[in-house]
């Protein structure tokens, strides 16, 4: 490799010379040859130049991964802190006047419930739509017992409604809820399609919850009037958003 390299040989080997993965006699000769030859030298400053951009944005781009991650770690610590806080000062405060936990419970689960929301939105990137709904479910039957159990075992208020309504209801709307997320998860529906789902299925729901507390009745014209007339609206947005929904999928095929 003592011989002179001509300028063919030096392009090839360039790129195994700046990423330090040439021998040490090519090495040589490929500084001597870049010490004479002025299109070989421009052609390596050109090379490192690119890749000393390159390792730059890589730098950048690990810094604002971490600034963002770190961003999101101190906007779920610093709410915690708040929950913790303001749940610490409800039971104070609950234990002061009733001598006992009651209505602090209630706020307690409900500020987990909020936390636990928040934390899925910070952190989930895949398939987040289907974890926060996993947490709706989870959070709202929690805290739908709770209310219960506060109410009428603590309080001594009201009646024991969660099997007779509560619950019913509670799994009906979120059916509701549920059945789109479900759709746009797994079968890859649109956004818009997964809207106009929601309204059809919110008509559904309304029927369902005025039969579960008797407030519908069929052979009153004054109730099907109200429910034809609270469902206009859903029946509007339903055509609108699933009209959007086909043009949308339709511009794909175009």
């Amino acid at each position: 490799m003592d011989r002179k390299l001509d300028c063919g040989i030096v392009k090839d080997l360039l790129p195994l010379y700046v990423d330090g993965m040439a021998s040490d006699i090519s090495k040589k000769s490929i500084e001597k040859h870049l010490e004479h030859c002025k299109n070989c030298n421009e052609m390596y400053h050109n090379m490192t130049y690119n890749l000393e951009i390159e390792s730059q944005s890589l730098e950048i781009q690990d810094v604002k991964r971490f600034l963002k991650k770190t961003k999101r770690m101190y906007l779920f610590y610093g709410l915690s802190v708040l929950s913790f806080i303001s749940i610490l000062v409800c039971f104070i405060v609950d234990l002061a006047l009733n001598k006992g936990m009651t209505w602090s419970l209630i706020v307690g689960c409900a500020v987990i419930f909020a936390d636990a929301f928040i934390y899925v939105l910070l952190v989930c990137k895949k398939k987040k739509s289907f974890i926060a709904m996993v947490v709706i479910s989870i959070g709202t039957f929690c805290l739908l017992s709770v209310i219960q159990i506060t109410i009428y075992y603590l309080m001594n208020v009201g009646t024991f409604w969660i099997f007779r309504y509560g619950f019913p209801i509670l799994f009906l709307w979120l059916g509701v809820l549920w059945i789109p997320v479900l759709m746009g998860t797994f079968l890859k529906w649109n956004i818009w399609d997964c809207i106009a789902l929601s309204m059809l299925l919110a008509i559904l729901g309304n029927y369902m919850t005025k039969r579960i507390t008797g407030d519908f009745v069929w052979n009153d014209i004054f109730h099907i009037h109200n429910f034809i007339l609270h469902s206009f609206g859903e029946i509007i947005g339903m055509l609108l958003f699933g009209t959007i929904g086909r043009i949308k999928k339709w511009r794909k095929y175009l």
